[in-house]
């Protein structure tokens, strides 16, 4: 079940300044090679420029079935979306209508039409995704942040829940046309989750979680870090995870800067020319990594 508009979309919806349309913004070019993950808790593509953290289904009946029937035992799923599949699934009225105010604010805050609509699409199937998980309407979603560095509420990674309380472990990552929607089985382990374009001739000199790595090599060094701070939690530190030379078959365990736990990270499948990671609290669950689809 979708939640459509209630007639008034935001004046840059409404209005069709955001463009005719995500697919063709997508098709042409004019959406950005990289967008801050406000919503999953990343770093965000800031890091380019300042510090890094150091160190790839359908959303409808299969989620469901697998939640259902505990078929995602021990594990998670990755969804590799793309974003102008995204675009074109359902209309954009529809899409900003199950968006919450921070969202909302969040979308209005990109000045090119690609990046406001590419946030509309990706986040939409967000929603779908944790709508399913848990069992409600998309728009139902809510989202709480808790910082696992101060212990704050009200800032720091988003934890989804359910309006009875229920919460999911989940992150969100996109960078260009693509963007990754992980769940956990268990709401106790922590996910996180990055994608990245690969661009040649990356300056990596002012990135320290990257050392010595070249192009695809390097932006795989880059995601892992990401996904590692994002399933901690911790926020930006001058500080980078460090690797503990511990593995556990495709794991690697790191420790990162504010938490007092081993983290686990390994590489996943990504579309030809990006690099992926997905970080956890443990390392004795699987991951699968499916297409999303309509």
């Amino acid at each position: 079940m979708r939640r459509s508009a209630s007639g008034s979309v935001g004046s840059s919806v409404a209005s069709g300044s955001v463009g005719s349309s995500l697919a063709s913004s997508v098709a042409s070019g004019s959406v950005a090679s990289s967008v801050d993950h406000s919503a999953s808790g990343s770093v965000g593509s800031s890091l380019a420029s300042s510090v890094c953290h150091s160190a790839s289904g359908s959303v409808g009946s299969s989620l469901t079935s697998s939640v259902a029937s505990g078929s995602m035992g021990g594990g998670i799923r990755v969804w590799t979306v793309s974003v102008a599949s995204a675009a074109s699934a359902v209309p954009h009225e529809e899409a900003y209508g199950v968006l919450d105010p921070a969202e909302r604010e969040r979308f209005a805050r990109f000045r090119r039409g690609g990046d406001r609509m590419r946030y509309l699409a990706v986040h939409h199937v967000y929603r779908t995704v944790l709508g399913h998980a848990l069992g409600v309407d998309p728009a139902d979603v809510g989202f709480r942040r808790f910082c696992a560095r101060c212990g704050d509420d009200g800032h720091g990674k988003p934890v989804p829940f359910a309006p009875d309380g229920t919460t999911l472990s989940a992150s969100l990552s996109h960078s260009a046309a693509y963007a990754l929607i992980a769940v956990g089985d268990s709401a106790e382990v922590p996910v996180g989750v990055d994608i990245e374009r690969v661009r040649a001739d990356m300056d990596w000199s002012r990135i320290p979680c990257v050392q010595g790595g070249r192009n695809t090599h390097g932006f795989e060094q880059w995601t892992r870090a990401e996904a590692l701070v994002k399933a901690a939690g911790t926020g930006l530190s001058r500080t980078p995870p460090r690797y503990s030379g511990h593995v556990f078959g495709t794991w690697r365990a790191a420790r990162v800067p504010g938490s007092g736990h081993e983290w686990f990270v390994r590489s996943v499948r990504s579309p030809d020319g990006y690099a992926a990671s997905v970080a956890s609290g443990r390392a004795d669950v699987g991951v699968t990594v499916v297409p999303w689809r309509p």
